[in-house]
């Protein structure tokens, strides 16, 4: 993955893409038992250790960016592979997909290679998680670092180390990280209990409700920020163009990739990275009604016109939830990871029968 940019929804256009990052090994750092008749050491008397060390963190992460750099280069999906894996991953295969329809210039642009600065890791203490977060800035060479910084999340999978989740915040202010007393990044344990307004495990639905058209934004649980504006700006953009011929309706995608991971903050909150599906359904409202695929879902669909299609995109998030009042969504960036023409009115995909 490499830079992002958000833009408001055509007629079903691209969404965003989203800045990669980080990686790391583990090591557990326990002194061995000492030989010659000598007791073990006590496990109070080890020293503390986290999921992985600082350099470990380091060391894997300039991996990342090896790998990073190389797969954006060819746009090859198979390599990435190596160092992503979930939401992270599937943005990722729908980067390479979608370049088909983009200029030659932003390819380029894309290929450009980068590297994080500025890095500040947070890793919880070992046998509490298998994943541990990173915020950094990303910086190609020749050029300002970005002004936001990202937050991105590294999972310990079976082939290893695997960026699972990405976010650039749309503030230089990300919340303070609660530590324990040997200084290691609390996660959060009870994801269903409420901080203010919600709990980390209803994010996906309360940014799903933004795409509604009834009620406040404060009505879904987040304060109004830039993030929340241009959500609920997607379905109204979308249905003045397909009026009065066509709409856009809406509704939860696929939710068995969706993943969270939030640590504690130092105000009793949360800080969350989540991703959320949404399946869009552009249909005809006239018997005579064509619908002209937009140029990114032609790389899904081809050309030609139909009364319907289903656009799926993937939202990838971050917010702050604070112990009291509504919660504030720092970013969110989405792509489309699928399109194809619609069967029914039903919104069944091709080849579902249920």
């Amino acid at each position: 993955m490499h830079s992002w940019a958000r833009g408001t929804a055509g007629l079903a256009c691209a969404g965003s893409l989203v800045l990669a990052a980080a990686g790391c090994g583990g090591s557990d750092g326990a002194q061995d038992a000492a030989g010659g008749g000598h007791k073990a050491a006590d496990a109070k008397d080890r020293p503390a250790t986290g999921v992985v060390t600082r350099a470990q963190a380091g060391k894997i992460f300039d991996r990342y960016e090896r790998i990073n750099n190389r797969a954006n280069k060819h746009s090859d999906a198979k390599v990435i592979s190596q160092a992503e894996a979930g939401p992270v991953y599937q943005e990722s295969k729908a980067t390479f997909r979608l370049q088909k329809n983009w200029k030659k210039k932003r390819i380029e642009e894309y290929k450009e290679p980068f590297n994080y600065i500025d890095r500040k890791f947070y890793i919880p203490r070992k046998g509490t998680a298998d994943w541990f977060v990173m915020v950094a800035h990303s910086k190609s060479p020749g050029q300002k670092k970005n002004k936001y910084p990202g937050i991105f999340v590294m999972q310990k999978k079976s082939q290893g180390w695997r960026l699972v989740a990405a976010s650039y915040s749309d503030t230089t202010k990300i919340p303070r990280i609660a530590k324990d007393e040997d200084g290691f990044a609390q996660p959060v344990t009870d994801p269903d209990k409420k901080r203010g307004a919600l709990a980390p495990s209803g994010l996906s639905d309360a940014l799903f409700d933004l795409y509604s058209e009834e009620g406040s934004t404060e009505s879904t649980g987040f304060a109004s920020s830039k993030a929340t504006h241009w959500i609920r700006k997607v379905p109204k953009t979308q249905n003045k163009l397909l009026t009065p011929y066509a709409e856009a309706v809406f509704s939860r995608g696929e939710s068995g990739d969706e993943q969270l991971h939030a640590l504690r903050t130092s105000d009793g909150g949360a800080l969350a990275l989540f991703s959320t599906q949404v399946r869009e359904h552009d249909r005809g409202t006239q018997a005579t009604a064509t619908i002209h695929p937009s140029g990114e879902m032609k790389v899904y669909v081809g050309e030609t016109g139909r009364p319907s299609f289903f656009v799926d995109w993937l939202h990838q998030s971050s917010a702050h939830l604070p112990p009291h009042g509504k919660a504030r969504l720092l970013s969110s960036e989405y792509i489309m990871t699928g399109a194809a023409p619609g069967t029914d009115s039903e919104g069944r995909m091709p080849g579902v029968t249920s």
